[in-house]
């Protein structure tokens, strides 16, 4: 994406890692294996950038990933990838499937972790488990407050990410059927953990620690 240039005078672009042919096979390629780990924000970067412009990970750029721990990141720059991922993706599920499988949950967001595979009732939830219906609402929620302001957004947003973040702590088979009770407020808590970790409080002067809290509660 950025290893591509053009020349406005001899209207030739320049592309030495043949990067526009990735992009029509909407291939997302590392253009320096050996660089690429000096910063490891590139793998949040990765997140979104896959899913703002839909782009499939190249499987080695995706090893790489991987390999990466994240532990040197301060919470400003983490937030700032995952407000680019909530906000501009018309699919941020995209992104949240990818964190899955190149371990990012497992090192960002561990609250979300339990979701996976945590049942629910099939009668209101088909499409599976917490973790799928979850991603399904993160879709859904961008889809219907698209038109909303930075901070509304981002609060609809997280609120979508975390509210049944209390439904692993609370599932059980209760008269044959697969409930949760209580889950909303549960959910408080790793909801607090997950802002506290990105560091969230108030976007433009509204609070929505405030209101994402609020949402799951």
């Amino acid at each position: 994406i950025n290893a591509i240039s053009w020349d406005p005078k001899t209207d030739e672009y320049l592309d030495p890692y043949d990067g526009r042919a990735d992009l029509s096979r909407r291939l997302l390629r590392v253009v320096d294996p050996l660089t690429f780990g000096d910063d490891s924000l590139r793998v949040l970067r990765a997140l979104q950038f896959a899913a703002r412009f839909e782009l499939m990970l190249d499987a080695a750029t995706a090893d790489i990933c991987r390999a990466i721990p994240l532990d040197d990141l301060p919470a400003e720059r983490i937030w700032g990838e995952f407000e680019k991922l909530l906000l501009h993706a018309r699919r941020p599920s995209i992104g949240f499937a990818l964190a899955r499988d190149l371990g990012v949950i497992t090192q960002i967001l561990p609250e979300m972790e339990p979701l996976y595979d945590c049942p629910q009732d099939a009668e209101w939830h088909p499409e599976g488990d917490v973790w799928t219906h979850t991603l399904m609402v993160i879709d859904k929620a961008h889809e219907l407050n698209a038109g909303l302001d930075r901070a509304r957004l981002a609060t609809v947003m997280l609120g979508a990410v975390c509210h049944d973040l209390g439904k692993p702590l609370t599932t059980a088979m209760i008269d044959g059927r697969v409930r949760s009770p209580g889950h909303e407020a549960a959910g408080v808590p790793p909801a607090t953990a997950i802002l506290d970790r990105l560091n969230v409080h108030t976007l433009d002067n509204f609070d929505v620690r405030r209101q994402v809290l609020g949402l799951v509660a």
